[in-house]
């Protein structure tokens, strides 16, 4: 740990978000990092013990004393690669899922596309630790398994069927959707903070080609793969993002995962752009 940091910041550490956190501490290098799970990082930034995470928009929607920074996110538009339910069973046929741990977010939007696209209610078990690419799918009685992050993209297992769930949010909403952005405790203000975020975003997409060549090697998947991936990840969070936040925010409501109104924080500094969602 670094000695009375500047910063204590929380990452995820799979391929999708690096292009927001590879850099942050060869720009600022009393940033102390903490590489966490999703639902490990929301947890530590509603105590306050982290400063600033990268933590699913879920936890925004329903902790709103949270802000986030402008302009950054993890978003798809389409294929996500890293939100997948793998099912033993043709889709119709699924009575239990078994869900990965780390997630927040995933498991959310599996529920609103069962519960409301699809008008079905299976079994929903959370798994005692994450599910990893050499977990024995083919030999427990699951029916499906919502797999999250890089080992979604390394199952080598043959099953009935392979959903990605952005794809399917596409299909439903014809809407974008934003996993992951940079949430700031309560309380915390200063005018530089959004400029060392977005100067990391920056200097990590130009060492896309740095990244992809470690993370191929790491990951044991070919770079072509990664690159496609981070072609089609969204790092944006602007207007058109918004909507498809607009839109999963109403499913949360209707599922009672969130209030029907919510009000975001985009920090700002010393100041803060209020934007509601839901009803007024």
């Amino acid at each position: 740990m670094t000695d009375n940091p500047i910063l204590r910041v929380g990452v995820q550490n799979c391929l999708s978000a690096l292009p927001l956190t590879a850099k942050l501490k060869e720009i600022e290098p009393g940033l102390e990092i903490n590489d966490r799970t999703p639902r490990e990082l929301s947890n530590l930034l509603v105590k306050g013990e982290l400063d600033v995470a990268l933590i699913p928009m879920l936890t925004v929607l329903r902790n709103p004393q949270i802000s986030i920074l402008p302009n950054i996110s993890v978003t798809c538009r389409g294929a996500s690669y890293n939100s997948i339910m793998f099912s033993k069973t043709a889709p119709a046929d699924i009575k239990t899922v078994l869900v990965d741990r780390r997630s927040i977010i995933s498991i959310a939007l599996l529920r609103a596309l069962f519960n409301i696209r699809w008008s079905m209610q299976p079994v929903e078990v959370l798994s005692s630790k994450p599910i990893t690419s050499d977990y024995p799918f083919l030999t427990t009685d699951y029916d499906a398994f919502l797999v999250v992050g890089d080992a979604a993209m390394q199952i080598k297992e043959e099953f009935n069927s392979r959903v990605d769930l952005g794809e399917q949010w596409y299909a439903w909403t014809s809407e974008s959707f934003t996993f992951s952005v940079w949430g700031v405790r309560e309380g915390l203000e200063g005018p530089a903070l959004d400029e060392l975020f977005l100067q990391a975003k920056e200097e990590g997409l130009a060492a896309k080609d740095e990244i992809i060549q470690a993370e191929s090697s790491r990951l044991r998947v070919h770079e072509e793969k990664c690159r496609e991936i981070l072609g089609n990840t969204i790092y944006n969070l602007g207007t058109e993002e918004m909507k498809g936040v607009e839109w999963f925010h109403f499913f949360m409501d209707e599922l009672k995962i969130c209030e029907p109104s919510v009000e975001l924080k985009i920090y700002g500094g010393d100041q803060f752009q209020m934007l509601m969602l839901g009803k007024k």
